[in-house]
């Protein structure tokens, strides 16, 4: 899977699974609430990686959600993964949503250079309540 080329569309990269810190109020709005949370967790896939993020969303009255990520994956190995990504969401239960987001991986890693410049998709379901959520990562 080393050319881009190679990669099709909707093909999973992989999954992280994730782990919350305590939830950060920014902003209470007549409209919603901003918040921000860091992730700690592992990406298992077409390459194991441990994961570190923080996501930036605002929860709408509405119970629409808008939200970025910004955040690294470390392999044993020593590769270095950076990406970025923005996207949107509903509250689907008390406690829970899902949502999902366009990524942007970047890398000096010359084993996971196949990531750079190409779009990935991030369907994510979460937990307000434990803290945890699943991401999906495939191919655009």
């Amino acid at each position: 899977m080393q050319a881009q080329e190679q990669i099709e569309k909707g093909t999973l990269l992989g999954e992280d699974r994730v782990k919350a810190t305590p939830m950060t109020i920014k902003e209470v709005t007549p409209f919603g609430i901003r918040i921000e949370y860091n992730n700690v967790g592992e990406f298992k896939g077409v390459y194991n990686a441990n994961v570190n993020d923080t996501v930036t969303g605002f929860l709408k009255n509405d119970g629409t959600i808008d939200w970025e990520v910004k955040g690294l994956q470390y392999t044993k190995e020593g590769d270095l993964v950076i990406f970025t990504g923005h996207g949107t969401g509903k509250v689907t239960g008390p406690t829970t949503n899902k949502g999902e987001a366009e990524i942007v991986f970047v890398t000096q890693s010359p084993k996971l250079s196949w990531l750079n410049n190409r779009k990935w998709r991030v369907d994510v379901t979460g937990d307000m309540a434990t803290g945890e959520s699943l991401g999906k990562f495939f191919a655009v």
